[in-house]
């Protein structure tokens, strides 16, 4: 499979919904107020050490007019590990750590190292400031707009750098306003593809074992 194909697939599991309605509309905010709402949110991701969930996947595809649905877990553990495993309708899992990404589907394994791969880490990279929102204060990679209404902030991303400008054209941060923890990501592909993930049973800061983050 090539690898950005499968790399898109991957960061797919980004977009996420913890069940917040975002159809009220949302206003742009003055530079200040940018400013103050981006400091808050970094303020509370420093103080996630980890997050587990179960999700379900949807994948609208541009070229069909249809939905592919997957469920599955995730893990993230500061600064940098972080776990997928789909469970439904297949099994598929991505595991980031120690520098390096792992992937297993069935008895197909494999790993790449990211000091080696541009490319792979700024993803890697991207993926754990979006599970934290931490991906606003990654202004090398990004351009950030926020957008704001009573319930939530808005974060519109424009890829910057060109390895990700290969993969998307915007991507949307949602935040509940009373938490600052992400609810939704919207993810528009270069191809047209978009995808939602929703965050159910989420739990933070509590343990987890190294085995979270190694291919069983």
């Amino acid at each position: 499979m090539n690898k950005y194909l499968d790399i898109r697939n991957i960061i797919c599991l980004l977009w996420l919904c913890i069940g917040c309605s975002t159809a009220a509309a949302q206003h742009p905010v003055s530079q200040a107020e940018q400013e103050r709402i981006i400091s808050e949110i970094n303020a509370s991701a420093r103080n996630v050490r980890t997050l587990q969930c179960t999700f379900v996947q949807t994948k609208e595809l541009s070229i069909m007019n249809d939905k592919m649905v997957s469920k599955g877990t995730m893990a993230f553990a500061r600064p940098n590990k972080l776990s997928w495993y789909y469970t439904t309708p297949y099994d598929y899992t991505f595991i980031i750590a120690d520098d390096k990404v792992l992937t297993a589907k069935g008895t197909n394994r494999n790993s790449i190292d990211l000091k080696s791969s541009q490319t792979f880490r700024g993803i890697a990279r991207m993926i754990a400031g979006s599970v934290t929102g931490r991906s606003l204060m990654q202004t090398d990679d990004f351009d950030v707009k926020i957008l704001a209404n009573k319930q939530i902030y808005v974060a519109q991303l424009t890829p910057r750098t060109k390895h990700l400008k290969k993969l998307f054209t915007s991507i949307r941060l949602t935040f509940n306003r009373s938490t600052d923890i992400v609810q939704q990501v919207e993810m528009t592909e270069t191809n047209g593809d978009a995808t939602t993930i929703t965050f159910h049973n989420v739990k933070q800061n509590q343990t987890l074992s190294d085995k979270t983050f190694t291919l069983h």
